[in-house]
């Protein structure tokens, strides 16, 4: 099934929604990719998919999708369906990178992972901030010891309410950011939480939590502090990590790093900024035509799930969770 070397990679997407369109435009930019069919259940996203990327096959119905010869599919559907389209997908023959969550259950994305093993396909997860440059030359920093001996990360991902994105969907505020950053968190640290306690509220709407505060303990005496909401006018997506030897302020969206040595005022390095979710798909495209590993895979995506599930547990026992 493999394509020829090369002959461009033949690639799907199913969900051609707000975040399925940006995919869609990323692989249509490709010269090493064929963008072959494009899955939605509204005629108006399929027409527009047509008409602004022309795209050669159009459906309803992403069975026409598992069918075809397509070796690559982006999964952008609702939360809820990625287990139920993905496992079909995998098993189907299909490479497939699935935005975040993986799943809504841990377990389902244990399940996942185990199928794509046993397939011999790639299981990717949308955790595009592996692929941010300002994130990647802290991590190159932390690397090489320049902060000495980690303390503690803040991240605070902060924006206003946003009901024309999410209308009807029940997705709370910790199922929709908590995946980034507790990537994010093992991205930089290597580590995964051991410890993780929760706070929370539903301001905006009733039983749907919109402010969270969690506070993860990690070996090596580490500690991460997150602000999460959509209660705050301005866009924040910010990583503050603090070491022994130096901090930094990382603003993502904007990819620009402050360095703090001492009591001396910061140092913004040179970052050239990129295109993450491109850098992300390349990465993705070029590990089914060699046939080889993604950082962001699988199994990041199902741990992340289940830090999820934890800290949820942690909201609604309100006592700390030990993994």
């Amino acid at each position: 099934m493999n394509s020829l070397i090369g002959d461009p990679l033949k690639v799907g997407v199913i969900g051609a929604g707000r975040w399925g369109k940006k995919h869609i435009d990323e692989y249509s930019k490709m010269k090493d990719v064929e963008l072959l069919w494009v899955s939605d259940l509204s005629e108006e996203n399929l027409k527009s998919c047509q008409e602004q990327y022309k795209v050669k096959n159009v459906t309803n119905d992403y069975n026409e999708v598992l069918s075809s010869d397509v070796e690559a599919v982006s999964i952008c559907t609702s939360n809820e369906t990625h287990f139920d389209v993905c496992k079909e997908v995998i098993l189907a023959g299909k490479n497939v990178l699935v935005e975040k969550p993986l799943t809504l259950q841990s377990k389902k994305a244990y399940e996942l992972v185990d199928i794509a093993k046993q397939s011999n396909r790639i299981l990717a997860v949308g955790h595009i901030f592996r692929y941010n440059n300002a994130i990647n030359k802290v991590k190159k920093l932390i690397e090489s010891k320049f902060f000495g001996d980690l303390f503690y990360l803040r991240l605070q991902w902060t924006i206003q309410w946003m009901p024309q994105i999410y209308p009807d969907k029940k997705l709370d505020i910790i199922v929709d950011m908590m995946p980034h950053l507790y990537d994010i968190m093992n991205y930089l640290t290597g580590l995964w939480p051991e410890k993780i306690t929760c706070f929370g509220k539903d301001f905006v709407k009733k039983d749907l939590e919109d402010t969270a505060f969690i506070i993860c303990e990690f070996s090596n005496n580490i500690m991460a502090h997150s602000e999460i909401s959509w209660t705050l006018p301005e866009k924040v997506r910010e990583v503050d990590l603090i070491g022994s030897k130096a901090c930094a302020k990382i603003q993502a969206v904007s990819q620009k790093v402050t360095l703090f040595e001492g009591s001396n005022e910061g140092r913004k390095l040179d970052i050239k900024e990129n295109n993450t979710l491109h850098d992300e798909l390349r990465y993705f495209v070029d590990a089914v035509k060699n046939n080889s590993i993604v950082s962001n895979d699988g199994e990041i995506g199902a741990k992340t799930v289940e830090l999820v599930e934890a800290t949820r547990k942690s909201l609604e026992q309100r006592k700390t969770i030990v993994l």
